[in-house]
């Protein structure tokens, strides 16, 4: 008789228990007397996201709307997992700048682990504690604004390269504008990073190999991040299964390429051509750096300087498509429309007093409190951009006081801000600029039938892009 109330027993008590778990760190904020929307249960303040029905930031916008009048940060819940919002742009200045020391780690360390890729965590952008110093101190050294310029006529090159190869194939052509980015973008790391010449405008149908493992990379990348979006019920998942957030094979091979490029420079005993590789062969004599450290650097750069400035021009393209009346100014505003990192995920590390001067109160961070800053919802609030969802780059006209109004304003954050900020920014807007300052000289661009005409963002963009492709038609300037 027994066992036929056991197992109904048992069940109930399973389910009891699942469902305790699940809510068990819903009073995270009230507790705190932090507000915020109310949580579910697995969806956290998060349920259209989670269902993938739209990207976490067009998610986070919502809230910020709701709250910001009211409040300086709000609390919300991935799953069941609590995050302090950041509503105020002074507060954010706080976090990023002039409290940065408590907040001088970044989420994304927790996105994969040590114990199963090393190669990443070479990277300045996911080391922890105060090895992120040194990590970013070995890498921007190579990425100075002199040593960049040096590089200008090779980039030149490169977009005059791409212009060529769009007159060879264009007749009545649909051009794929992330896709022939990133040709550019690839074309030139290859030579910035290696020294070596990469033929990426050789074939149209195919990719050359660094452009094939870069895309490899990315596509593990968004796996990994979906991966710990998905577990954040359940984080005890990731350390029984975790998942890579750079696949195996493209860590051999990166860390095989600068093997071989660093021992052809030995051979023939002269500096490679890449400030890149000849700056980390000295640091790899000075600091004893291994190779798996210094091809970490050389895919740092990489991502920077391939993906990050591919999205950019290629959404810079689409703005000037759809407003050809405008070239001063464009990558800005499309930046502050688009920009690759939408949200700052940022790990509070010593304890500390947070106030919201929009209502009297304050909050005291633990160690180990997660902080979610939105560009997104920075860049398109009223209260710092008029109309701010209309494409209008002369809102960056220096007369009005240029970019940097917003910047002091803490407004506008496309690569983050502070002592973290991207260390390849410097980088990519070069290339981002050439490459548009060569297209505009010589072509006029204007959106295909199948490109939408709004901006809504992809659900499962990790560095954020348009849902669906951006094809354009390029026509020579005399075919106007």
């Amino acid at each position: 008789m027994f066992q036929y109330f056991f197992i109904p027993l048992l069940l109930v008590f399973v389910w009891f228990a699942a469902f305790s778990y699940l809510k068990w760190n819903f009073k995270y904020w009230s507790k705190r007397k932090v507000f915020g929307p109310e949580p579910k249960i697995l969806q956290g303040t998060f349920p259209k996201t989670y269902d993938g029905q739209c990207n976490l930031v067009e998610e986070l916008h919502e809230i910020y709307k709701k709250f910001k009048d009211a409040h300086s940060y709000v609390g919300v819940f991935q799953a069941r997992s609590p995050k302090l919002f950041i509503l105020d742009p002074d507060v954010a200045m706080q976090i990023l700048k002039t409290k940065f020391t408590y907040f001088h780690d970044n989420e994304s360390s927790q996105w994969s682990s040590l114990n199963v890729e090393q190669l990443r965590f070479s990277s300045p952008f996911v080391s922890v504690g105060d090895v992120w110093k040194e990590k970013r101190a070995e890498l921007s050294q190579a990425l100075t604004i002199n040593k960049i310029r040096s590089h200008f006529n090779m980039m030149q090159a490169t977009a005059c390269k791409m212009t060529e190869y769009i007159n060879i194939h264009n007749y009545g052509t649909v051009w794929n504008a992330k896709d022939l980015a990133n040709r550019f973008t690839c074309d030139v790391m290859t030579k910035f990073i290696w020294g070596i010449e990469e033929n990426t405008f050789h074939d149209r149908e195919g990719r050359s190999q660094i452009h094939q493992m870069a895309d490899i990379m990315l596509n593990q990348a968004i796996r990994c991040v979906h991966y710990y979006g998905r577990t954040a019920a359940w984080p005890y998942l990731r350390k029984l299964w975790p998942v890579r957030f750079f696949p195996g094979l493209s860590d051999r091979f990166f860390q095989q390429l600068a093997s071989t490029t660093m021992r052809d420079c030995t051979l023939v005993n002269r500096p490679s051509e890449s400030i890149v590789i000849n700056h980390l062969m000295q640091l790899k004599e000075k600091k004893k750096l291994n190779d798996l450290q210094i091809a970490g650097h050389t895919t740092t750069v990489l991502i920077d300087g391939f993906e990050t400035a591919a999205l950019v021009m290629a959404h810079c393209l689409l703005m000037l498509a759809r407003h050809q009346r405008v070239q001063n100014q464009c990558i800005q505003e499309t930046l502050r429309l688009f920009p690759p990192l939408a949200t700052l995920f940022k790990i509070c590390t010593e304890y500390m007093s947070v106030d919201d001067c929009r209502n009297g109160s304050e909050v005291m961070l633990v160690p180990g409190d997660v902080v979610y800053i939105s560009a997104y919802s920075f860049h398109r609030d009223a209260a710092y951009y008029e109309k701010p969802d209309e494409y209008w780059p002369e809102r960056f006209d220096e007369e009005l006081g240029g970019i940097q109004k917003y910047r002091n304003m803490g407004v506008f954050l496309p690569f983050g801000d502070g002592p973290r900020m991207c260390p390849g920014i410097k980088l990519g807007m070069m290339e981002v600029k050439i490459g548009i300052t060569e297209m505009i000289r010589q072509f006029v661009v204007e959106p295909a039938a199948n490109t939408r005409i709004d901006n809504k963002v992809a659900a499962d963009s990790f560095l954020l892009r348009l849902d669906g492709e951006i094809n354009l038609r390029i026509k020579g300037i005399a075919e106007k």
